[in-house]
């Protein structure tokens, strides 16, 4: 593995050149997806070998501050994107995994104790992919997708065919799941965000010829295992892969932002899925998530820059910052406050992670 360059931003550089939404070469081949639980990093990345050829991963681990790393996942094909979250007792990564698998690939997880010490893995099936995890206090809730449908999309790739969301137990279990698309249907990309209770579901639906896409969300209940708000769409146009979805929990509600062919969105939604408010955003990075601290919001933002938003009275507020010294992977990105100036953000390029802290502006606050 290569040494990991910190970056310390102090906003007073500028002029950095356009960089495009959606990269030339597909990064993810190199490292893809990115986690922060705790102090941890979990991420998917090439080893030095394997980048000789193929695509493969392992899944590391690797505290903030330090530069030793552990392996949590080791085998031949790629174990990708991983995802990574916790409930109050223990903590669950997922991931694509092309190793062993029947049908390409296999959506798989592992649950961990607080020292990640294995307790559990399992596979939720033998030709899911593209999974992603969030947890409430007691249950961990896992968005994924399952088929593929060639053509369309980014480099004409084609794209999932069906989503569909499971719930996993302390214990590991697989409690239930409930597929969200119906016949006819193109879903692909699944994300999501967990509050104590609930998670917010989101996806692309792609029209016939996937030459677009509209962004569709639901309201799950894990507890319960049924969707209190049924599949709706938020928006009517979203670009491929730009679009992340977070809970607050001091404010008590998710914030969706996204990309479209008009410039960002952010949606600030209630707990149960009402639309609160909605605006305009700065450019935002492909699979990128913020950093969040009280009711405030640290998204990166293209070409080098981050921007930060605050929740007040059910309504968003937005606040942009100088340039940084940076340019933003587009294989996975997301951030965690160090302390009130300073935000941690690990990033995904070809290179594979980079981490940077970025000092926060006065006048972004």
């Amino acid at each position: 593995m290569k040494n990991w360059l910190t970056l310390i931003a102090s906003l007073l550089l500028s002029g950095c050149s356009m960089q495009p939404a959606q990269p030339a070469e597909d990064t993810r081949k190199y490292a893809h997806g990115v986690s922060i639980v705790g102090n941890s990093v979990l991420w998917s990345e090439k080893s030095e070998e394997q980048r000789k050829d193929g695509w493969t991963h392992d899944i590391y681990k690797k505290e903030i501050g330090e530069s030793q790393f552990d392996t949590l996942v080791s085998n031949p094909e790629a174990q990708e994107p991983v995802s990574a979250s916790s409930t109050n007792e223990t903590s669950i990564i997922t991931y694509e995994d092309g190793y062993d698998s029947k049908n390409n690939v296999s959506q798989r997880y592992k649950l961990y104790d607080d020292n990640w010490q294995l307790l559990h893995e399992g596979t939720l099936l033998d030709g899911g992919h593209s999974g992603h995890a969030a947890s409430t206090d007691a249950q961990h809730v896992l968005f994924w997708s399952h088929g593929w449908v060639n053509g369309g999309g980014v480099n004409d790739l084609g794209s999932g065919k069906e989503v569909i969301v499971s719930t996993v137990s302390d214990d590991g279990d697989v409690l239930h799941d409930i597929k969200l698309s119906q016949a006819g249907d193109r879903d692909s990309w699944p994300m999501l965000a967990a509050s104590d209770d609930n998670a917010l579901l989101v996806w692309q639906q792609f029209n016939d010829d996937a030459s677009e896409a509209s962004l569709r969300f639901a309201v799950y209940d894990p507890k319960a295992n049924e969707l209190t708000v049924a599949p709706t769409e938020l928006l009517p146009q979203v670009e491929f892969y730009i679009y992340s979805v977070s809970y607050v929990p001091e404010a008590q509600q998710y914030v969706v932002a996204a990309q479209t062919d008009q410039g960002g969105t952010l949606s600030l939604l209630s707990k149960e899925g009402e639309l609160l408010d909605q605006i305009d955003s700065p450019r935002l990075v492909r699979e990128a998530a913020p950093a969040i601290e009280g009711n405030t919001l640290v998204f990166p933002q293209l070409p080098a820059n981050y921007f930060t938003v605050h929740i007040s009275d059910d309504q968003l507020q937005l606040n942009s910052s100088n340039s940084l010294d940076i340019n933003w992977g587009t294989s996975g990105t997301t951030g965690v406050f160090l302390d009130d100036r300073r935000v941690y953000f690990a990033t995904l390029d070809k290179e594979g992670l980079q981490e940077v802290t970025v000092e926060l502006d006065e006048a972004a606050q």
